[in-house]
C-alpha cells in the first residue's frame, strides 16, 4: 500500500556496506524551494550519458577550484633565447629556446605537442630586426603537424623592429598533434629576427580551453 504523509527523522543511514537510494526509475526527488541542501562529502552528479540541467534564472557560484570545463590555464609558451637569421622567401621554423611556462611538459624542440585531445587556443608573434627595402612581405605562421595552418601577413617599407602576429585562433588537436611557429619574408636577402632584451616578443603560446 502507498502511504502518504510526512516522515520526521534526523538521519537516514543505509544498512552496513550498502548504499542509500532515494526514489526509483521514473520518480522525481525534489528539494523544496527555500530549503538548503548541504552536501559536505564527495558528490557525483549524473552518470555517463545523462544530462544535468541548470534552469534559466539559476546561478552557479564557485568559490573553489574548477577543473575539466570552462577556460583553464593549461598549456605552454616558448620564446626566443637568441637572434635568428631567416633566409629569403622561405618559410623557416622559428627557434624558441626558452620556455615561459609548460604545465604538462608539452613544449620541447620549439614545438608544442598536445598531451591530450581537445580544443586549444594558439597565438604566435615574430619580432624582425633586419628589414631594409620597399614593400617587403612578412608572414608569422602557425604550422600544424608540419603543414602551414594559419598566417598573419603584412607588407612594410624601410623599417626595422616590427612585430608580426599570427592571428589568435582555436584549433582542435588530437593527442600528439603538434604546433610550430614559422616565419617568411621576401626582403631579397637574409633577415634577422629578435634582438637582445626583446626575445619574448618572438613567441608561441598554446592554451587548452576544452
Amino acid at each position: 500500500d502507498n502511504i502518504m504523509g510526512t516522515l520526521f527523522v534526523d538521519k537516514l543511514d543505509p544498512q552496513s556496506g550498502t548504499s542509500l537510494e532515494l526514489g526509483s526509475s521514473g520518480d522525481t526527488v525534489a528539494v523544496n524551494t527555500g530549503a538548503t541542501t548541504n552536501l559536505a562529502g564527495n558528490v557525483t552528479l549524473g552518470a555517463s550519458g545523462k544530462t544535468i540541467t541548470v534552469p534559466a534564472g539559476a546561478t552557479i557560484t564557485n568559490s573553489g577550484t574548477s577543473t575539466g570545463f570552462g577556460f583553464s590555464i593549461s598549456g605552454a609558451s616558448g620564446c626566443q633565447s637568441a637572434t635568428q637569421s631567416i633566409p629569403d622567401s622561405t618559410f623557416t621554423k622559428v627557434t624558441l629556446g626558452n620556455e615561459k611556462f609548460d604545465t604538462n611538459n608539452e613544449f620541447s624542440s620549439s614545438k608544442f605537442i598536445a598531451s591530450a585531445a581537445g580544443t586549444y587556443l594558439v597565438s604566435g608573434s615574430v619580432l624582425e630586426n633586419g628589414e631594409a627595402g620597399a614593400s617587403v612581405q612578412h608572414f608569422a605562421t602557425i604550422y600544424k603537424n608540419g603543414v602551414r595552418f594559419l598566417d598573419g601577413g603584412q607588407t612594410t617599407d624601410y623599417g626595422v623592429n616590427y612585430t608580426f602576429n599570427a592571428p589568435t585562433t582555436a584549433v582542435v588537436l588530437a593527442q600528439n598533434d603538434y604546433l610550430e611557429l614559422y616565419y617568411f619574408h621576401n626582403k631579397g636577402s637574409a633577415l634577422t629576427i629578435g634582438y637582445s632584451g626583446q626575445f619574448q616578443s618572438t613567441q608561441m603560446t598554446v592554451l587548452r580551453i576544452i
